[in-house]
């Protein structure tokens, strides 16, 4: 009879310790890197109790992981249940000796502490079985690692309750208290580019910014976190202090103050904005520009106007014919503090559409491209050719190119320059030949190409030694002539302003100077800074002024 008794002793001490212990860990092998993704399972070991419904809540840092997906693993006959708050953190309930690892304790300890916190989310996981006890892996999670100093204890079992096959709560729940760490965790900080497509013999690209503008949490922008950095001279912007997880709303500034904006707008422009004007079909549209949206965007410089129009076509040619524009366009110079400039995604540049401009960091090495362009440079010869990207559909398409064009991944092509050679354009000369006569040094232009609609030529000229004193038009009297002459720099050239004119070919140009002093020849007087021309048909011209 003793040894009865002792025997029953031990199977009630047994079963008065019955306990179900449910654990989580990371299933995937380390080393791990910034944007990898990873598995943690979460485990229920039984024992001797019959759990058919089991429920655990749990939380994890949201600066190092990224929840992705949940997968239950509790067979077929068996209903399951995910859910989470973001913002949320749980703190053990410790009064009357509870511990954190007593799960069960810790949700009898009502009410719970939640509190709200940025760093961290909570998350639950409901398993119930009609046939059989909840035992094993309840189900498997995936996160993405994200940028973080330190991994530690990122990922905390904190309450949990369970009923058994007679409809009771199972008094213990424990867990190891064993939270999940990362340890080292490489590519903390994620290296981001932006990219431009440029022309490629376009060296002012050096000249352009890229900002991040941090988002937060609830979809608002944090201008005071904005982070800049300047393009290289193949077009690319680097991020060095960007994290994977973080969005940002991409903005691209033009400079200020440089030369190289008087010479953004020329004569070909001015010819582009009074085709599309002119060139009305028998419904009243017009249709010269080949992607409308956006070129309507471009070439819409009057301030006072939100769409193109003539007045655009006017102030456009009267800003080439040397007239200040500067209170009543935003075409870019180097006086101006401020002017137009459009920025967009490159997959959608020939849509026009350039609304959206956010950015997520997805991984350790990521690049996006982008394109641009100045107000009023319808050429594109400072700007992003919309024709130069693959798959751009001309017309009022609004598709976007589904394309790679943005890189994602540890590719050396993310580090790779997205310039473009512009397609060759004819070559026509216009001859320069300069000689001292009657006490002048007379320049003169000789032009043979008898179909050419517009030329701007801009001539830098020694004002030590000269003083311009007339510049005499012989370009044909259907055309409109112009020329200004600011310190040593003198604009001059013919546009067509009727669709039919055309410049007259002989000598359409003679300069006049007067010297400052005594001259025996006359080389080294004048360089030329720009020359552009544009043919009957609105095609560019490579004018080669020698």
């Amino acid at each position: 009879m003793k040894k009865l008794l002792v025997l029953l002793g031990i199977i009630i001490s047994i079963s008065a310790n019955a306990q179900i212990t449910v654990n989580q860990a990371v299933t995937t092998v380390a080393p791990y890197k910034v944007g990898d993704t990873i598995s943690i399972k979460y485990t229920v070991a039984k024992d001797t109790t019959t759990p058919r419904y089991f429920w655990l809540r749990y939380q994890f840092n949201n600066k190092a992981l990224s929840y992705v997906s949940t997968t239950f693993s509790q067979g077929t006959s068996v209903q399951t249940y995910y859910t989470g708050w973001s913002n949320y953190s749980f703190t053990a309930n410790t009064a009357n000796s509870k511990v954190a690892t007593s799960l069960y304790d810790q949700y009898k300890a009502t009410p719970w502490a939640y509190a709200v916190n940025t760093d961290w989310n909570a998350g639950q996981l409901t398993v119930q079985r009609t046939d059989a006890n909840v035992d094993g892996i309840i189900a498997t999670q995936k996160y993405i690692v994200l940028s973080k100093s330190d991994y530690t204890d990122i990922h905390k079992l904190d309450l949990a309750y369970a009923i058994n096959s007679v409809g009771a709560n199972v008094a213990t729940i424990t867990t190891s208290g064993t939270a999940v760490s990362l340890g080292t965790v490489t590519g903390g900080k994620a290296s981001f580019n932006i990219r431009v497509a440029f022309p490629s013999n376009d060296t002012a690209v050096k000249y352009l910014t890229a900002k991040l503008v941090p988002q937060k949490a609830d979809g608002t922008f944090n201008d005071a976190g904005t982070i800049s950095a300047p393009f290289s001279t193949t077009g690319i912007a680097t991020f060095e202090t960007t994290k994977v997880g973080e969005k940002y709303n991409v903005v691209i500034v033009p400079t200020t103050g440089t030369s190289y904006l008087n010479n953004v707008v020329t004569v070909s422009d001015a010819y582009k904005a009074f085709l599309q004007n002119a060139s009305v079909g028998i419904a009243g549209t017009t249709s010269y520009f080949q992607y409308p949206t956006l070129e309507k965007k471009i070439g819409n410089v009057t301030i006072a106007n939100s769409t193109f129009s003539n007045d655009d076509a006017y102030n456009i040619f009267a800003y080439v014919m040397g007239i200040d524009m500067s209170t009543k366009t935003t075409i870019p110079t180097k006086a101006a503090t401020s002017y137009g400039f459009l920025y967009g995604k490159k997959a959608v540049w020939h849509t026009g559409v350039l609304t959206d401009k956010l950015i997520e960091i997805t991984s350790a090495t990521q690049t996006e491209d982008f394109a641009y362009a100045y107000a009023g440079d319808l050429d594109y010869s400072n700007s992003t050719d919309p024709s130069s990207i693959t798959g751009a559909v001309t017309g009022m398409s609004v598709k976007s190119i589904e394309s790679t064009s943005n890189i994602k991944s540890n590719s050396l092509k993310s580090f790779e320059s997205i310039a473009y050679t512009s397609p060759e354009l004819e070559k026509v000369n216009l001859s320069l030949s300069s000689t001292l006569a009657n006490g002048k040094v007379i320049l003169t232009t000789t032009l043979t190409r008898a179909d050419l609609a517009g030329i701007e030529v801009i001539l830098q000229y020694d004002n030590t030694k000269l003083t311009l004193t007339d510049v005499v038009f012989d370009a044909g009297s259907t055309v409109t002539n112009f020329s200004t002459n600011s310190d040593n720099r003198i604009t001059f050239g013919s546009l067509d302003q009727m669709r039919t004119a055309r410049i007259k070919t002989g000598t359409p140009y003679k300069l006049i100077f007067t010297p400052k002093e005594t001259l025996t020849n006359t080389a080294g007087l004048f360089y030329t800074v720009l020359s552009d021309a544009i043919d009957a048909t609105g095609k560019k011209i490579n004018l080669i002024v020698e």
